[in-house]
């Protein structure tokens, strides 16, 4: 069966983290199955320690993920970072469970989405390990979702109706009403959040993350979420400070169109593809 990853997984070599483990042997490593991109080890250290060994896919920035963690760890709980390399990470093991097996615990995530949303930032970017932001190039100009239908790959899998639709769909948006660009996580999905007695335990993975639009986050967490959930969604997301419009759900719907388009350029399986595809199709049918 074909897995479903944007980067193979990497093997473990405790050669790689000597200079943390200074003699201490590796008595129990367990690979974690979530994440789709760099590779998660949990590791029970002889002297009793455990601690999460990240593996990061060629092309990661470990030191620019690593900044963001510090950055957020007074507004929202996330691993602590312990030790890294130019292509690892060692962080604190966080307990939980993820929010997919605790869909009753949404208000507490969308609390903490919108704690994170209160970072505000000058310039929309990537946010790079000494603070500075990197402006997004989508090439002469153009929307993000534009640079994606220019595509063949994306083409082939949307076809040239669906792609003239949902360049039709985007030139008849509204400016948004607050376009000041603030933290995003960037992969704010149910596996990512971790949650004990319906309180956030911890927030991982965010190589993603960047300056922008809160609502990639609330698209994501909203794609996730059983309808019936949406009004504890909306509530948490209020408690957290971010009071949204009457039409929040159809922005966050705009907004999550960017990454199903995005999805459709990745190594992802085909049939992840195609429920993408699918997606947008529902997505122009509704617009």
């Amino acid at each position: 069966m074909e897995e479903d990853r944007r980067h193979p997984r990497r093997q473990l070599d405790p050669a790689l983290i000597a200079s943390y483990l200074a003699g201490r042997k590796i008595e129990l490593v367990q690979l974690m199955p979530l994440g789709k991109s760099n590779t998660n080890y949990r590791l029970t250290l002889a002297d009793g320690e455990v601690c999460l060994l990240r593996l990061h896919h060629p092309g990661a920035n470990a030191e620019r993920e690593n900044h963001i963690l510090r950055l957020v760890r007074e507004i929202v709980p996330v691993p602590a970072v312990l030790a890294s390399g130019s292509d690892w990470s060692i962080h604190s093991f966080v307990e939980g469970i993820p929010l997919a097996d605790a869909p009753e615990s949404v208000h507490a995530a969308a609390e903490a989405l919108a704690r994170i949303a209160s970072l505000r930032f000058t310039s929309s970017g990537w946010i790079q390990a000494d603070g500075s932001i990197a402006p997004f190039d989508f090439g002469d100009g153009k929307s993000f979702v534009e640079s994606m239908l220019e595509r063949a790959d994306v083409r082939a899998w949307v076809g040239a109706d669906t792609a003239a639709a949902l360049r039709r769909i985007e030139a008849a948006q509204p400016p948004a009403a607050d376009d000041e660009p603030r933290l995003v996580h960037g992969d704010f999905n149910p596996t990512n959040i971790l949650v004990h007695q319906r309180a956030v335990t911890g927030i991982l993975d965010w190589e993603f993350s960047h300056a922008g639009s809160p609502y990639m986050d609330i698209g994501n967490l909203l794609r996730h979420t059983d309808p019936a959930q949406h009004g504890a969604l909306e509530a948490g997301l209020v408690a957290g400070g971010l009071n949204v419009p009457a039409d929040w759900r159809q922005q966050a719907e705009m907004v999550d169109l960017s990454s199903h388009l995005e999805f459709l350029t990745t190594q992802r399986s085909d049939a992840f593809k195609q429920r993408c595809a699918d997606w947008i199709r529902d997505f122009v049918e509704r617009y």
